[in-house]
Parts: C-alpha cells; structure tokens; sequence
C-alpha cells in the first residue's frame, strides 16, 4: 500500500529499497497508463542475528482507474468473520481494510479506509499517513512503481515479450524490476542484499475486473474523518 501500503514494520526498509526502481523516459512516456486489474503477491525473508529466519507473505487486489486506485488485503473468510466478531474498537485495522485513494484536480490525495462492516469510510489527513503505513506517492500507488524514480535505473537488454527489465545496486543491495510496457506496471519485483539475509518479491498478475468496481459499492456508507477515533 512503497510501494505497497500493508507491509509491516519489519519490512519498511524493503520500501525504501524499492523505491528505487526505474524504467527508461522513453518506455513510460511512449504509452499513458491504462486501467488495470491486478493481483500482488508479496514475500519477504529475512535472517537475523539471532539465526531465526523469518518469513511474511500475503496477497491483495488492486483495481486502478484513471484517478482512482482501490488496494485491498485477500484474506481467508474465517479470518474475515473474526475481524468482524471484533469490530468494537474505533481504530479501523489498516492491514485488512481496503484502502481507496483519490488524486484531486490539484494533485492532492483523498486517502480513505473502507470499514465495511461498520459501512462507513475514513478519510486520512496526510499527517496520519504513517500511522496508516501510506506513503503518500501517487506515482507508487497507481503503479506500484512510481515512473519519475525508475528513470534512476539501468535497463539489462531489450524489451522481450513486452517487459523490459531493469536494475539498480546500492552498496549490498541489488533491485531488479520487470517493467510491462504496455500495461505499466511491475510484473515482478525483486530486492536482495550480498549476503543472503534479505529478500524480498512481489509479483504482479492481470486479473478479471469485478462486476462492479468497488468505490460503486459505497452508497449509504458515512463519512468520518479519522483524526476523530483517536484517543
């Protein structure tokens, strides 16, 4: 949710890394944006001192329209229903609830949280965005990669079935990204460091868009703004 808003803590490191990634000016330029449908998978490894390897992966959907992206955790319906059997508390659970964000006519951002069972929505002020984990990037947020810093990288070959990979080394840690083209967007993503201790992917596949996009689904839910369910 860098480029993704649901990593944990643990992983924010892994954030910044993948911020670096870039594709050539020429490659993003030569084709706008199209609607996407896309399911992320993420993995992350990392070693400790302790010689305890610990391992994350989860998965969300991201529908993205020309002014709009809808970010939403998969998660098992057991899980779903004890998230629900919990639902008193006021702070709504940034890792499970969809995130829907809005890039105005001026470039700022209308970031909310969809509660659903509770049918309503909050609006995060950018002041909360880390509080949220949301960096607060369009470019990362529409494309999970955001194009203005993937001109920082080395592109590896030509373009070959319509992906173009590319790279970037930062002393012990190597980034590499395979860019599709046409769709722009991040296939696959990779980051590791020299020594095994890191690692971390995701990987990006088309997916059947819902019958109905989700921000459509939201009539009758309230508003409220989420500097009102702190303590």
């Amino acid at each position: 949710m860098a480029f993704l808003k649901n990593w944990t803590s643990g992983l924010k490191a892994s954030i910044g890394a993948l911020a670096l990634l870039s594709a050539s000016p020429a490659a993003l330029a030569a084709v706008s944006a199209p609607d996407q449908n896309l399911q992320v998978q993420h993995y992350s490894m990392v070693l400790g001192r302790d010689g305890v390897k610990r391992e994350t992966t989860f998965a969300e959907r991201l529908y993205r329209r020309s002014d709009q992206v809808w970010t939403e955790r998969l998660i098992a319906a057991a899980d779903a229903a004890d998230q629900h059997d919990h639902s008193g508390h006021n702070h709504p659970d940034a890792g499970s609830s969809p995130m829907w964000v809005r890039r105005q006519a001026d470039g700022s951002l209308d970031a909310r949280l969809v509660e659903r069972h509770q049918r309503r929505t909050v609006k995060v002020d950018s002041q909360y965005y880390g509080n949220i984990g949301f960096n607060g990037n369009w470019g990362s947020t529409f494309y999970l990669s955001d194009p203005q810093s993937l001109k920082k990288m080395r592109a590896v070959g030509a373009v070959k079935d319509g992906v173009q990979l590319y790279e970037s080394k930062r002393g012990d840690l190597t980034v590499q990204v395979s860019w599709d083209v046409k769709g722009q967007y991040p296939r696959r993503v990779e980051s590791f460091d020299a020594h095994g201790l890191a690692r971390r992917q995701t990987l990006v596949s088309v997916i059947a868009a819902p019958p109905v996009l989700p921000w459509k689904t939201l009539a009758g839910y309230a508003e409220i703004d989420y500097s009102d369910l702190l303590d």
